[in-house]
């Protein structure tokens, strides 16, 4: 008799192990996809501020070419090279001044 109780208590304790390993290995599977998650996010985050830094500079190389354009001296030089010239007496058509007339 002593015999076939000793046989449950290990099958107990083999259950119980298994239920622990299975537990630690759930935890370890959960702990290394939230690792990945986390990586994930912060490569994003860092290729958007890559992004950022670079648009940035972009802006700055346009606003100074606006700056450059919006020169009287260049507006005027640019207008007699296209022929381009001044309208004078004209009256707007409607409110939001679109369209002029003459």
């Amino acid at each position: 008799m002593k015999h076939s109780g000793t046989i449950k208590e290990w099958d107990v304790i083999l259950w119980i192990n298994i239920m622990f390993i299975g537990i630690v290995s759930l935890l370890l599977f959960y702990y290394v996809m939230m690792a990945n998650v986390v990586s994930a996010e912060n490569y994003r985050m860092q290729t958007l501020r890559d992004k950022i830094e670079m648009l940035a500079d972009t802006n700055v190389g346009l606003m100074n070419q606006k700056l450059l354009l919006e020169n009287p001296n260049t507006l005027f030089e640019f207008a007699k090279s296209h022929g381009l010239i001044e309208a004078k007496n004209i009256s707007y058509i409607f409110e939001n001044k679109n369209v002029a007339q003459r």
